[in-house]
């Protein structure tokens, strides 16, 4: 048994990736540039749709905690925007495959369903899961090992979703500063909310985020 962190994947998302493989896997002649730069930032947005945006709703909006949730969303999509641009506008068909290829491996299949996953350690899945019984039951300690898993699960996540798209790209020695940068950005920012996010959670809030974290994690039969 694996644990996987999955998201639902939207519909017009499954319908451009599959037409993007279907060009590369047919060696299509037509630059696929813009096809996957969207198919990126829609794939970007939806991670920080359900990871960053989605925690958000479980606060009042004025909060000091929504706000907090609110500015990382913007840090980590204008990053990613502005490096999917930037590295992707120019390049050839060929040299972009691998990144579909990428963007696939974190693609989980369910029966029907399809989701943008990542493997989560059973270490880490068991403090989860050990976080949020606590939570349920209104224990307000389990606040600081929630906030270790999460500390922990963002780095999980920058690995999965950034470096791990962005390493078999060919990329120019500046370019490659220019990504390295970004995943730094992105990692400071997540944790940097993580840690001024959580302390300030209420034991309602806690459960509210437990109502809403607990269905991202699947069990799968390996």
């Amino acid at each position: 048994m694996a644990t996987y962190y999955a998201i639902p994947c939207p519909q017009e998302l499954r319908e451009n990736f599959s037409l993007l493989i279907y060009n590369f896997e047919n060696h299509s002649s037509q630059p696929q540039n813009q096809l996957l730069i969207k198919v990126a930032n829609d794939y970007t947005d939806k991670i920080i749709e359900v990871m960053v945006l989605g925690n958000s709703q479980m606060l009042a909006e004025e909060s000091f905690s929504a706000k907090v949730l609110n500015n990382v969303a913007v840090v980590i999509k204008t990053t990613a925007h502005t490096l999917i641009k930037q590295v992707l506008h120019k390049m050839k068909n060929e040299d972009m495959s691998s990144l579909a290829s990428q963007i696939r491996a974190r693609k989980l299949m369910l029966g029907q369903n399809e989701y943008i996953s990542f493997p989560v350690t059973s270490p880490l899945a068991a403090a989860y899961r050990q976080c949020f019984e606590q939570i349920k039951q209104g224990d307000i300690q389990a606040r600081e090992p929630l906030m270790r898993a999460m500390l922990e699960f963002s780095q999980l996540a920058n690995h999965y979703f950034y470096h791990e798209s962005l390493k078999p790209l060919k990329l120019g020695f500046v370019t490659r500063k220019i990504a390295d940068l970004g995943g730094v950005t992105i990692n400071k920012a997540s944790q940097a909310a993580i840690k001024k996010l959580v302390p300030q959670l209420d034991i309602q809030e806690l459960q509210a985020f437990v109502d809403y974290l607990e269905p991202f994690f699947i069990d799968v039969e390996v």
